[in-house]
């Protein structure tokens, strides 16, 4: 491949990788927009959350570690609120 079109394809990359990571911070405020006021009566949604801010960040190792950090937390919290509402009933 000759050595212009090599740096034109370079150039495209970095423009992209660029692009892609000014909108993960809009694309992550309007998924948590949506999700987050539900965590509440649907647990489940913090999983969805933490899979859709992972397939945006699209970086497996620190979804995870931001998933453990933050998400895991609010799940548990919200599974053992619910199983307590359900002694009650």
């Amino acid at each position: 491949m000759p050595e212009s079109r090599r740096k034109q394809e370079d150039n495209l990359d970095q423009l992209i990788k660029a692009v892609r990571k000014e909108m993960q911070g809009p694309v992550n405020k309007t998924i948590d927009r949506l999700l987050h006021p539900h965590f509440h009566k649907y647990p489940f949604l913090i999983i969805i959350d933490g899979l859709l801010h992972g397939l945006n960040e699209m970086d497996p190792a620190q979804s995870i570690q931001k998933f453990l950090r933050y998400n895991a937390p609010k799940l548990i919290a919200e599974l053992e609120r619910a199983q307590r509402n359900q002694r009650r009933c």
